[in-house]
């Protein structure tokens, strides 16, 4: 069979600090190191890096550069990367210009905002419904999210295709031995908000016993990384947290290497590219059992689950693991274990070329 051609759209590009270009930042390293890989992969920012309503001076020369490229290389696939609210209409517009082109169009599907029963149904919901109906394939990232959207949507679940996704394998002797005595490492690894849970994070480090065997965190992610480190101050944790800002891949890998702990506790997820590096590292989770989370994190098994803002919960939860030397260790074997059954990014790929021959198979 001939090499699918696909131009895939991500909001930022591969240099961007979103969980969507680290997992492209992972495919697009993995298809150039493939010899003969079965799908040729061109990437485009929909979006930039700017904030807010800033996106709307990036996406006007992103429309003229989409059309552009749809011209002049005859793509066989359009694989739209998607959330929910304004990153709808601009996948309606980019999928409309693919449609034209003659491209088959693959949604995949990151989004997790969606309103509440009693909610008003914003103008997003109408056009993201468009956006599926249209699609020749749509990508999930588990059960919970194939089922959370059928039934959202009023469609059948077999129109929508579950990919995991998948980190490359940067740790093969992974969970590495520690020193007796080092001090745990625990990891945040995440834009620093409160949606992300970075605040209630510190909430529960202050709450930690004293008599704790020693621990340091870091913070690693953007934000208003000076507001927290004053927070994390006057909270008396100084001397154990750190904050690095934002790190690119080839930087913030190496901490997951010496992570014994990767906290998420956030209030929504999808399915977080940070809980699977920590996994491939071989670290504990602690995360809040939202979305398909319990994909990765197995309670009692390699992690244990908190609720969103809780921070007593979670110091409870990170207590148990700092003080609990054996059942850390068991935790960070099985969390390599549980990456290697399901979330290796050639299983990811797999699902991605699954798609697009569904995709050409199908064209609507």
């Amino acid at each position: 069979m001939d090499r699918i051609r696909v131009l895939c759209v991500v909001p930022r590009g591969l240099k961007g600090r979103g969980g969507i270009e680290t997992l492209f930042s992972h495919v697009d390293e993995q298809l150039r190191s493939t010899a003969g890989s079965a799908i040729e992969m061109d990437f485009l920012a929909s979006r930039g890096d700017a904030s807010g309503v800033g996106w709307l001076a990036h996406f006007p020369f992103a429309l003229i550069r989409h059309g552009w490229l749809l011209a002049t290389r005859r793509y066989d696939i359009v694989h739209l990367n998607t959330a929910t609210n304004a990153s709808s209409w601009r996948k309606w517009v980019m999928q409309s210009m693919a449609r034209l082109a003659g491209a088959a169009t693959v949604v995949h599907f990151h989004g997790s905002a969606f309103p509440k029963p009693g909610d008003a149904q914003r103008g997003w919901v109408r056009v993201l419904r468009l956006v599926f109906e249209r699609a020749d394939a749509i990508i999930v990232l588990g059960d919970y999210w194939r089922d959370f959207v059928a039934h959202f949507y009023h469609m059948p679940p077999d129109r929508f295709d579950v990919v995991a996704n998948g980190v490359a394998d940067f740790a093969f002797d992974a969970p590495q031995p520690r020193e007796e005595n080092a001090p745990v490492r625990l990891l945040f690894a995440g834009n620093l908000t409160e949606a992300k849970g970075a605040g209630v994070l510190l909430q529960a480090l202050a709450l930690l016993p004293k008599d704790l065997p020693q621990w340091r965190a870091t913070f690693a992610g953007a934000g208003d990384v000076a507001a927290f480190r004053d927070r994390a101050i006057s909270s008396g944790l100084f001397g154990q947290v750190e904050f690095t800002g934002w790190l690119a891949l080839e930087t913030i890998l190496p901490l997951y290497r010496q992570a014994d702990i990767v906290v998420l506790p956030s209030r929504n997820e999808v399915l977080p590219v940070c809980l699977l590096e920590g996994a491939c590292a071989g670290a504990a989770l602690v995360a809040t059992s939202v979305g398909s989370v319990p994909d990765i994190l197995r309670e009692g098994r390699n992690g244990l689950s908190v609720k969103p803002d809780d921070a007593e919960e979670l110091a409870h939860a990170l207590a148990q693991l700092i003080e609990n030397g054996a059942r850390r260790e068991a935790f960070r074997t099985a969390s390599r274990d549980i990456y290697n059954a399901r979330f290796r990014l050639e299983t990811m790929i797999e699902g991605l070329q699954g798609a697009y021959r569904k995709a050409l198979a199908t064209r609507r």
